[in-house]
């Protein structure tokens, strides 16, 4: 069994949990959201998902957060001792599409560098290309 858990600093992450539920279903058993506001920590909330993650040790958790670096991603790398746990930074929507269509067993090495390398393919620049001869609109 997997749980994800997206994590972000403001509203983030819930925007992406509800495009994700519009695109596969309901998702509410294997994913939840995490929204740092300001005021709140997320060394906070990092140790109450310690908590769950150590009562749980059959379930691999699988945290995507926003920015690499940042104090959600820092927070939730503590997490990364222990061996139910993978922690991936630049969340997108192809990131966890992959997730939720592609990987059902236990992420392997291999499985972690082809999420790395799908997510980074939603990123593209987009330019509409128009042939001399046609009319735009």
């Amino acid at each position: 069994m997997r749980k994800i858990i997206l994590a972000s600093h403001g509203e983030f992450s819930k925007g992406l949990l509800d495009s994700a539920k519009m695109i596969v279903g309901d998702l509410s058993n294997c994913i939840s959201s995490y929204s740092l506001s300001p005021g709140e920590s997320a060394a906070d909330f990092a140790l109450k998902l310690e908590e769950a993650i150590v009562e749980d040790k059959e379930t691999e958790y699988v945290i995507l957060s926003d920015l690499y670096g940042a104090s959600v991603c820092t927070a939730m790398l503590r997490l990364t001792i222990l061996p139910n746990v993978k922690l991936f930074s630049g969340m997108n929507l192809n990131m966890v599409l992959e997730l939720l269509t592609r990987f059902s067993e236990e992420l392997t090495k291999e499985d972690i560098e082809q999420l790395v390398e799908e997510s980074k393919m939603g990123i593209q620049n987009v330019i509409l290309q128009i042939n001399e001869e046609e009319e735009v609109f």
